[in-house]
């Protein structure tokens, strides 16, 4: 049977083309966050990590988190929205790290939108993607 035999074929089509338009991207780019980074002794802070965290729009706690198990090192939040982590770490890698944590972590694998949003169900992270619904299985740290 033919596309035209179908009734009201055109009409569906064009509904369901509307559906999907409504769920791209809004042609904005993603501008990764820089971290500002100070090594004041044997700590390393990171000062701008609360404005990260909301860009990143992810709870600064599970930032936190991953950065101390990437590093292995203790660490905590200030009052000022400041990451601090015991011991002295190049900004390079401090940004690496921030790199690899919105690749994993915010970035939808199908269609690359950060668009997301990061559930815990048990011992697994769903990433569900706000751009195209899908919804992504991973590690817990």
């Amino acid at each position: 049977m033919s596309r035209q035999g179908l009734p009201g074929y055109e009409k569906l089509l064009e509904r369901a083309f509307e559906k999907l338009a409504g769920r791209r991207g809004s042609g904005e780019v993603f501008e990764m966050p820089q971290a500002s980074v100070l090594v004041i002794g044997g700590k390393t802070i990171i000062q701008n990590f609360r404005q990260i965290a909301n860009i990143l729009n992810r709870d600064e706690e599970l930032l936190k988190r991953y950065f101390m198990k990437e590093l292995n090192v203790p660490s905590s939040i200030n009052e000022a929205g400041q990451l601090e982590l015991k011991g002295k770490f190049n900004p390079s890698a401090v940004n690496q790290l921030l790199v690899r944590f919105v690749e994993r972590y915010v970035k939808c694998s199908t269609c690359g939108s950060v668009h997301t949003r990061l559930t815990k169900k048990g011992k697994v992270f769903v990433l569900r993607c706000d751009a195209c619904g899908a919804e992504t299985t991973l590690p817990a740290f």
